[in-house]
């Protein structure tokens, strides 16, 4: 069991706090030294605790479905506590190494109200989220932003850098602004990697509910009715992911606060079609911030596959990426193939690239930098599958066991890793 013993809050009201106490059956999915703590811009110790104690139970609960273990709390929102039974199901139909015997018991089910009419939505400043903001920009959500989900908490540099470009941009001025920070990602050990017969928990399982649930005080404190989320995958494609229509949209709490998965019926291209179509309709100027690389010394890196991916989408609708936060000449393609040629590939991956691959056959004009004789006969081979086979090779390689045993020993034996990168 893991007993949720207090919720308190320090920082003027503005950082929750949770203590609690795991039998030692368990302690070894938990980092005791980081116990979890959400901290928000505004005062939320008005909010009720059965609704204060949402962003940790989203965080805490698929450890303890895939796990086996008991949470006990004192109190808990009637609608979340409907909602997790129905999430715990949906994660039970995977293919995975558990019984799902773990669960929630309350001592109190609370019922909450939230009356407001304000909506939100979480923002990463990615294709992704600007799709979404572009489909419900008339609404003027609110826009959140967490620290501690892509970039790290102790990233003060990247996050003054992330924060500047959000108050900054121009597209987003009329929009209010929230961040919370949270250890949502430190206060579990590497042993909850291990519950997944493959690495990835964040984004296979934790993200669609921690991301959500931590929105639960503002919330209350705002009165929101509704939050957006932006898809990350389309029904096109069947894998194992954290945030899906199916998941996200059964979260809820306070009497009818609605969760919207946005844009599953996008492709990625479509979304980036979206986006450049909204750009020169408006003549509006904004950024993309698709990359989070530590090598990144601009908005950009311009140099890994989520920026090639991004930047070619832009190319075949005939826009300039450097005018989107990108930094490129008519030499992208030969570096396309250097970093694609680097690393094993994965499934979601390549439907990503067989979707440019496609646009690409679609399109007569494209965006030419310089040549556009030796820029058309890159693209000519693009179109005719040159990424495609690189990829098919690249996921044919099973590097399943190795990856895992790589993460493990990483993990265990930190001091060797750190070895092994200054030996390199």
């Amino acid at each position: 069991m893991l007993k949720l013993h207090t919720i308190s809050y320090s920082e003027k009201g503005k950082r929750i706090n949770y203590e609690y106490e795991i039998d030692s059956s368990i302690q070894k999915f938990f980092n005791l030294n980081q116990l979890l703590y959400t901290k928000y811009l505004v005062d939320v110790s008005d909010t009720p605790q059965s609704l204060a104690v949402i962003p940790f139970l989203s965080n805490v609960l698929p450890i303890a479905w895939f796990a086996g273990f008991t949470i006990e709390v004192d109190e808990i929102d009637e609608d979340f506590y409907k909602a997790q039974k129905l999430l715990k199901k949906e994660f039970s139909q995977r293919d995975v190494p558990s019984d799902f015997l773990g669960g929630l018991q309350a001592k109190k089910i609370i019922k909450n109200h939230i009356k407001g009419t304000k909506t939100a939505m979480l923002y990463s400043g990615g294709v992704d989220a600007y799709a979404t903001y572009i489909r419900i920009y008339d609404q003027k959500p609110d826009l959140i932003t967490l620290l501690g989900a892509d970039i790290e908490i102790k990233d003060q540099e990247q996050w003054r850098e992330f924060t500047d470009f959000i108050e900054t941009e121009e597209l987003l001025a009329t929009n209010h602004k929230e961040f919370i920070e949270t250890n949502l990602r430190d206060f579990y050990t590497y042993q909850v990697e291990l519950l997944l017969p493959d690495i990835g928990w964040w984004g296979k399982v934790q993200h669609g509910l921690a991301l959500i649930g931590s929105v639960a005080p503002l919330s209350y404190i705002h009165q929101y009715k509704s939050i957006y989320i932006a898809s990350s995958y389309t029904d096109h494609i069947d894998i194992d992911w954290g945030s899906t229509p199916e998941i996200d949209e059964k979260i809820t709490w306070a009497n009818g606060f609605s969760v919207y998965h946005d844009g599953y019926e996008l492709k990625r291209q479509d979304k980036v079609d979206l986006i450049s179509q909204f750009g020169a309709k408006t003549n509006a100027s904004f950024r993309l911030r698709v990359c989070y690389s530590e090598k990144r010394t601009e908005f950009n890196c311009s140099y890994c596959e989520k920026c090639f991916r991004t930047i070619l989408g832009l190319i075949l609708n005939n826009q300039n990426p450097n005018e989107y936060g990108f930094n490129v000449d008519g030499t992208v393609y030969t570096k396309i193939y250097e970093i694609l040629n680097i690393g094993s590939g994965s499934k979601g991956v390549k439907y990503f690239w067989w979707e440019l691959m496609e646009k690409a056959k679609s399109v007569d004009a494209f965006f030419v930098f310089e040549d556009i004789d030796a820029e058309t006969k890159e693209m000519n081979d693009f179109r005719n599958g040159k990424v495609d086979r690189l990829l098919e090779q690249k996921i044919n390689k099973n590097t399943t066991g190795s990856s895992r045993l790589k993460f493990v020993i990483r993990n265990k034996f930190p001091w060797l890793h750190t070895l092994y990168r200054k030996l390199k």
